[in-house]
């Protein structure tokens, strides 16, 4: 399991467990408002929520101060000090998950065959319906593609022709409504959710008010047989042993509640159409929260092939004391890599762009990878938004001072390629010049958290930083943090300690907001490095 796996299960639980706690505050006042139906339905907030987490957010693109400050150098910051060597449970958590996972499936098809086993031979009646050799449990429904519902050996004697009737409408009504579909989906949960005790709990609820809502059915389709239908209940065996893919009476069936759901006056249609309205509104609510508490998205490169959409980008590069020969200017497409490499050994410095439109108009968005050496070790990747036409930089700093330095112009095909090109001229010759980024030295990079250095725990965050016009910090916004409450807070502390040299706008510093990717990478065991930025 990789971080962003492991992000991305910490905000499933996160997002099903509250969805959860809000389902157990509202299902008991409104299953006596409205009815149990309406109880049963608030458990669509589940899912709902937890599949909320899994849609992409809207890209987020602030363009409205200088696009040239969309990213700032690229920050690695690595633990003082010498490291403690150990054991890293860190490191046994995916492989424990995984272990959780396999036996909670294991279980489950355990308990399915061992009920299945438990009713001997199965014989098919007339009526469609089966009936087994046991009857601990039954009647009961399984099965989730192809239901069956199965009654006990001694139906016809244990149950009056009015009570046989009732228990099959409500094993009908099961298979109607989708229980056994639910129910699956309801085990898969708990599969994959097995260490949140939260998600039991609630599965155990769920279940109750899955029979309430039944029972509530049924009795709403046979509002006379009130009496018959609870003595029916009190005829029928409980079975100790769970079933994960069915409808059953287990041994903590909850035959108090239904009995007293049985004296409730049946719901209206008014009721009916309150309720579902009410737990589609809720439903809704809640993923659409879930959805919007996640971190914006980073802006996908396009992958556009078309002929026609090409892009001329102008770069001027130092790398360090090297610098490139000129402007180097080529037509890119969207999605498409271009490189180019200067020095050699280790003083080869090798950066790989793509370009892919922007989600407002006039922009482009531009992935950068920057390697040095041979064969190449990637020193950052950074991601800046540009306008067309005005100029960008992107600088990758280290301790030791400026090491890398890119100067953008990116221009979209109009017309023909020789006015696109003839324009970039005219933009270059009019002294088009990229405003200068942050100096490295004045950046103090942010302490590495202790507890993260001693666990080995690494991560990234991405600052929003708004600048003053005299270059100083005027506020700092953590956009994305991996792991989410390790490494925000030094981050934080140390941007407001940062000074920028400002653009100018007509002999005059402006105001702006950068863009700072920091990454923190832990030492490897026993070994030891100094703070970098």
């Amino acid at each position: 399991m990789n971080a962003e796996a492991g992000t991305l299960l910490f905000e499933t639980t996160l997002a099903s467990s509250a969805a959860v706690l809000l389902v157990l505050l509202l299902r008991r006042p409104l299953r006596t408002v409205l009815g149990a139906s309406a109880a049963y339905a608030l458990w669509l907030c589940v899912p709902v929520a937890l599949l909320a987490v899994l849609l992409p957010r809207s890209e987020e693109l602030p363009l409205a101060l200088p696009v040239a400050w969309q990213m700032a150098p690229a920050m690695a910051v690595t633990p003082a000090g010498e490291m403690q060597a150990g054991w890293n449970w860190r490191e046994l958590l995916p492989s424990l998950w995984v272990a959780g996972v396999l036996a909670s499936i294991a279980l489950a098809g355990w308990q399915q065959h061992r009920f299945r086993r438990s009713l001997g031979q199965l014989r098919r009646r007339d009526d469609g319906l089966y009936q087994a050799d046991a009857t601990a449990g039954l009647p009961a429904v399984t099965g989730v593609l192809r239901p069956r519902i199965l009654l006990p050996a001694d139906f016809e004697q244990r149950y009056s022709e009015p009570e046989r009737a009732l228990v099959i409408a409500h094993e009908r009504s099961h298979i109607r409504r989708g229980d056994l579909v639910a129910n699956a989906l309801a085990a898969l949960f708990g599969c994959l959710f097995w260490f949140n005790p939260l998600l039991w709990l609630a599965l155990r609820r769920f279940r109750l008010d899955q029979e309430l809502a039944c029972d509530e059915r049924v009795i709403a389709r046979h509002p006379r047989a009130r009496r018959q239908y609870g003595e029916a209940m009190l005829k029928t065996q409980f079975d100790p042993s769970p079933l994960p893919l069915g409808c059953h009476w287990q041994a903590r069936h909850p035959i108090r509640e239904r009995i007293d759901m049985l004296k409730r006056p049946t719901p209206t249609a008014t009721h009916w159409t309150f309720a579902m309205l009410f737990a589609a509104a809720l439903s809704a609510g809640t993923g659409y929260a879930a959805w919007a508490a996640q971190p914006a998205a980073t802006p996908a490169v396009a992958t556009s092939t078309s002929a026609e959409t090409l892009y001329l980008v102008a770069r001027q590069i130092h790398y360090g004391g090297i610098a490139g020969d000129g402007v180097l200017s080529q037509w890119v497409r969207p999605g498409e890599p271009a490189a180019s490499t200067v020095g050699d050994g280790t003083q080869r410095w090798k950066s790989t762009l793509t370009v892919a439109p922007g989600a407002q108009e006039g922009t482009a968005v531009v992935r950068m990878r920057i390697e040095r050496g041979e064969p190449g070790e990637v020193v950052a990747e950074p991601v800046l938004v540009v306008r067309h036409g005005e100029p960008a930089v992107i600088e990758q700093g280290a301790g030791d001072g400026l090491l890398y330095r890119s100067q953008l112009l990116v221009l979209p095909l109009e017309g023909s390629r020789e006015a696109t090109e003839a324009r970039l001229r005219e933009l270059l010759a009019s002294g088009a010049t990229v405003v200068a980024a942050a100096e490295s030295p004045r950046w103090p990079p942010p302490t590495y958290p202790a507890e993260a250095a001693r666990q080995r725990i690494g991560g990234k965050v991405m600052l929003l930083v708004s600048v003053a016009a005299d270059g100083s910090v005027a506020d700092v916004q953590v956009e994305e943090a991996t792991p989410p409450g390790v490494f925000e807070a030094v981050a934080v502390e140390a941007a407001r300690q940062w000074k920028f040299r400002p653009e100018m706008k007509d002999g005059r510093p402006v105001a702006g907001q950068v863009r700072v990717p920091i990454s923190f990478e832990p030492d490897p065991p026993g070994g030891q490095d100094a703070n970098g930025g």
